[in-house]
């Protein structure tokens, strides 16, 4: 597992970032693709970092991948990184978009009813 940033950009430059761990370079696109898609009308593409090594030079987010290619555990890393866009400082932060997706994506949770503990 690695630690991955994706760079949110728009015709202006870099619109928001964000950190996120993926097992490996082709999750780590998957999350981040998937991240750009939930924002999109603030950003127009992304690329993806591991540290100092540039993993997917700026490109539009593929609107092939769906929610149910997302496994379980992954869709738990977009959730999180997805409320940490919303509450950041950068101007992404107000995609109406990604706060649809993010309400879309809670009332779907097993635990939004309140009756079950969440998994740590």
């Amino acid at each position: 597992m690695s630690t991955y940033r994706v760079f949110f950009r728009n015709a202006s430059g870099i619109v928001g970032r964000q950190d996120f761990v993926a097992d490996d370079d082709d999750a780590a696109v998957v999350v981040a693709d998937i991240l750009c898609n939930a924002c999109s009308d603030c950003c127009t593409s992304f690329e993806v970092w591991d540290g100092g090594c540039r993993i997917v030079a700026p490109r539009t987010p593929r609107s092939l991948i769906g929610r149910d290619a997302i496994v379980e555990r992954r869709q738990a890393v977009i959730v999180e990184c997805e409320e940490a866009i919303q509450q950041s400082n950068w101007s992404i932060a107000s995609s109406e978009r990604l706060l649809h997706r993010l309400a879309e994506l809670r009332a779907q949770s097993p635990y939004a009813d309140g009756g079950a503990s969440k998994p740590t």
